[in-house]
């Protein structure tokens, strides 16, 4: 029946599946607009919210993500998205495990070369709704809700809800998938 599909096809649904429950069970207090969000700068990256990245900035940043409960708890990088294409790296891990801060600037800035599939986008967006189950926090109304609630077509940058940073911080850079297990392969799973 699903000859045609090939064996990639199963491969990356069961790890979009992984990755979506893994977000699902670690951000519980997400909305709708967390959610897209998340999916956005996987595929698009940072965005125009953020600001311009110094080293100035960088070690401001990570003084304030110290202070944040979810500090102790974090890894290095997480997945971003579904796209497989931009990893979120936590500062606080980060930096206590002796990774160079210029090379981690060095990555932010390469990922605002990358491409962006707008179709690809709104699949995952798709593929996320179908993770949604009854009795957690977020209904697929909810997503059909906030979909609805904006230029949906268009793909516009919403932020993170002010409840969302508050419960899990903001102290982390985007940077391009191969390229940061380029230069760290250790970290590769």
């Amino acid at each position: 029946m699903f000859e045609h599909l090939g064996d990639n096809y199963f491969v990356e649904f069961e790890l979009k599946s992984r990755v979506a429950e893994d977000f699902l069970d670690k951000y519980r207090q997400a909305k709708a607009g967390d959610i897209y969000r998340w999916l956005w700068e996987g595929e698009f990256g940072a965005g125009n919210t953020i600001k311009a990245l110094t080293l100035d900035r960088l070690t401001s940043d990570i003084r304030l993500a110290r202070m944040h409960p979810s500090a102790n708890v974090q890894k290095i990088w997480e997945d971003l998205g579904l796209a497989f294409t931009r990893l979120k790296i936590n500062l606080v891990p980060y930096s206590d495990s002796g990774c160079p801060l210029k090379r981690l600037l060095m990555l932010a800035e390469r990922g605002k070369e990358m491409r962006s599939d707008t179709l690809r986008f709104k699949q995952d967006w798709s593929f996320m709704k179908t993770q949604i189950v009854p009795g957690m926090a977020i209904s697929v109304d909810e997503m059909t809700g906030f979909e609805n609630s904006i230029p949906f077509h268009v793909t516009p940058e919403v932020p993170f809800s002010k409840d969302f940073d508050r419960f899990y911080g903001t102290g982390y850079e985007i940077v391009p998938r191969n390229l940061f297990f380029q230069y760290f392969p250790e970290y590769e799973p």
